[in-house]
């Protein structure tokens, strides 16, 4: 008993037929130190370094799939960012649940689970790296930067993210580059249709070409001239 330092009652039993007592008895007096090991470690790694040394190459990288997919889990999961954008949480969400509930033992790098699984993984680490650069430019727009990692474009009607994207925009001096052509939407209602429109397209190029197009709606059909 490691608290009030006495023997098990299996241990003090006294008499001849206690096994217990007998066998602490007959024990030798050695230093700890000094007795050889339970368990000795350098001939188990050998014996794991043989075992490993006699797999073929296919089979230990099957072996080692789990903890790759594990250490890159981790990595993208230390990621500050991932936990700021909800677009980001759910797609990492999803990638555990696929790595807990893959059948490792008979992953094969052929199947549909293991591809799906690979996938996952690389369009997590994509976005992630889009939305780590984007927020680089666009400091601490996280709501901007998931829309334009999600749809590919976004409204800005925000005063801040205007500012902020103006101020990214003149770093690359966009605002003051020349335009190399401009376009004009001309419209006009009818005052007996509401629900007819007249427009014009006009694109002017940097060599004074002009191009126009005429077009008329309605709510049904759609027609360019």
């Amino acid at each position: 008993d490691e608290h009030h330092g006495r023997l098990s009652a299996r241990m003090a039993e006294g008499g001849a037929a206690n096994l217990w007592q007998e066998l602490w008895a007959d024990a030798r007096r050695i230093p700890a130190h000094q007795q050889p090991l339970l368990f000795d470690h350098s001939a188990e790694a050998e014996k794991v370094l043989h075992y490993l040394e006699g797999l073929p190459p296919h089979a230990l990288f099957a072996s080692l799939l789990p903890t790759v997919f594990l250490v890159a889990y981790e990595r993208l999961y230390r990621q500050p960012i991932v936990h700021r954008m909800p677009v980001l949480r759910q797609r990492l969400s999803r990638l555990a649940d696929r790595i807990v509930h893959m059948d490792w033992p008979a992953a094969d790098s052929d199947s549909h689970e293991y591809a799906s699984l690979l996938d996952g993984l690389e369009d997590l680490e994509v976005h992630t790296s889009r939305c780590v650069s984007l927020l680089a430019k666009l400091p601490a727009q996280y709501a901007l930067v998931e829309a334009l990692v999600t749809h590919g474009h976004a409204i800005v009607d925000d005063r801040a993210a205007q500012k902020t994207v103006l101020k990214t925009l003149a770093q690359f001096n966009i605002l003051t580059a020349q335009p190399t052509s401009r376009e004009y939407v001309f419209t006009a209602r009818l005052q007996n249709n509401a629900d007819a429109e007249q427009q014009m397209y006009v694109a002017i190029d940097d060599d004074r070409s002009i191009r126009a197009v005429y077009g008329r709606s309605t709510a049904q059909a759609s027609t360019l001239l």
